[in-house]
C-alpha cells in the first residue's frame, strides 16, 4: 500500500505522467520585487546651468548692444562648429572658414540695417532687406566653394548640407537681432525681450528637466530622445506659462521701467494677453521640435552630444538647439497678431 504513494519514475528520475510532486504546506517564500528608485535632477548639470545662463544675463543688461550681436554671432559660430564636427564623423567635411565669414557679414549687416534704421515701418522694412540680399550670394558661394573642392567626397550632398547648415544655425540665430534692437522702443526694451524669448524658453526645458526626471514615465519620442517624456514636457509648458505671466505682470507693476515698453506693446489689451499667451506655446513647441531635430543629428552622426565643452549638459549646440527657431516664430506670431488684432 506504501507503493501507491510513490510516483512512477524511470531510471533517469523522470516522471512519464507528467505528474508534479506534491505543494509543501505552509508559507512560499516571495519573489523579490524590484524596486523603483527616484530619479533626482544631477546637481553639476544645474550648477552648469546656472553658470552659463549668468555669464549670458550679465552680456545681456551690462554690455553695450553691438556687444550683444557679436554675443550671439559667435554662439551662431561655435554651435555651427559643433555642428561640422559631427558631420564630419559621418564623411561630410564643410567649408567652416567660408561659413564663418558669411557669418560675420550677415551680423554685420543686421546689426548696421537695425543701428542706421528709424522708426518709420516703411524705412524699416525697406532697411531689413539689405542683408536678406546676401543670402542667395551666401547659397550661391557655398555651392560653389563645395563642388569645385577636389577634397569633397561627397560633394552634392556636402553642398546642401553647407547651405543647410548656414541657414539652421547663424541664420536663424540672427533673427533675435532685430528683436534686440528694434528702433521704436529704447534699447533696454527690445533687450529685455529678446532677453524674454530666451527664458521662457529655457524655462520651458528646465521645467522638462525636472518634472521629467522625478515624474516622467511615458516616453514622447523614444528613437530621437529617449530621456524626452510626456510629463517632462506637459512640466515645461506650465513652468513657461508662470514665467510669462510673471513678465507680464511685472510690466505693469514697473510701469515707469522703460525695458518693460516692450512686453506692455504686446499685452496693452486683453485679447492681446491671450494672443501672448498663445504665442508663449507657439514657441515653447517651437523650443521643443528644435531640440528634436538637433538630436536626429546626435543619432544620425551616432554622438551622444555635440561636444564635451558643459559637464553633464554637452556641448554649445546641446544648449542652444531649442532657442534656434524661436526668434523667427516670435516676429512670425507678432506679425500675425498685429494683422488678426488690429
Amino acid at each position: 500500500m506504501f507503493n501507491d504513494f510513490i510516483p512512477d519514475t524511470t531510471a533517469n528520475g523522470v516522471n512519464p505522467t507528467g505528474a508534479q510532486p506534491p505543494r509543501l504546506e505552509g508559507p512560499q517564500p516571495q519573489e523579490e520585487q524590484p524596486k523603483v528608485s527616484i530619479r533626482k535632477p544631477k546637481p553639476e548639470r544645474v550648477i552648469c546651468g546656472l553658470f552659463v545662463a549668468t555669464l549670458w544675463l550679465l552680456a545681456i543688461f551690462f554690455l553695450p548692444p553691438w556687444s550683444l550681436v557679436i554675443l550671439v554671432a559667435l554662439s551662431a559660430l561655435i554651435c555651427l562648429f559643433e555642428l561640422r564636427s559631427m558631420l564630419k564623423r559621418v564623411g561630410y567635411v564643410l567649408p567652416f572658414f567660408w561659413m564663418a565669414v558669411m557669418t560675420a557679414l550677415w551680423y554685420t549687416a543686421m546689426y548696421l540695417s537695425m543701428h542706421y534704421a528709424k522708426g518709420d515701418a516703411t524705412e524699416l522694412g525697406l532697411t531689413m532687406l539689405v542683408p536678406f540680399v546676401l543670402l542667395p550670394v551666401f547659397v550661391m558661394v557655398l555651392f560653389f566653394r563645395v563642388l569645385l573642392s577636389r577634397r569633397a567626397q561627397k560633394p552634392m550632398e556636402t553642398a546642401a548640407l553647407a547651405v543647410g547648415a548656414f541657414i539652421y544655425v547663424p541664420y536663424l540665430l540672427s533673427f533675435l537681432v532685430p528683436i534686440a534692437l528694434y528702433p521704436k522702443f529704447d534699447v533696454s526694451a527690445g533687450i529685455f525681450m529678446a532677453f524674454s524669448l530666451v527664458l521662457v524658453t529655457k524655462l520651458s526645458d528646465t521645467g522638462a528637466y525636472f518634472v521629467g526626471t522625478m515624474l516622467g514615465s511615458h516616453k514622447m519620442c523614444p528613437r530621437l530622445s529617449p530621456g524626452k517624456t510626456w510629463e517632462g514636457t506637459c512640466g515645461g509648458y506650465l513652468v513657461s506659462m508662470i514665467g510669462a505671466l510673471i513678465i507680464i505682470a511685472a510690466a505693469y507693476i514697473f510701469k515707469d521701467a522703460t525695458c518693460l515698453d516692450f512686453v506692455r506693446a504686446l499685452t496693452d489689451t486683453p485679447a492681446k494677453v491671450m494672443w501672448a499667451l498663445l504665442t508663449v506655446i507657439v514657441l515653447v513647441t517651437v523650443g521643443i521640435c528644435g531640440d528634436l531635430l538637433e538630436s536626429l543629428f546626435k543619432r544620425q552622426c551616432g554622438v551622444k552630444d555635440s561636444s564635451a565643452l558643459f559637464p553633464a549638459m554637452g556641448g554649445f549646440f546641446d544648449t542652444f538647439d531649442s532657442i534656434i527657431f524661436v526668434p523667427a516664430a516670435f516676429i512670425f506670431m507678432v506679425a500675425l497678431g498685429g494683422l488678426i488684432l488690429s
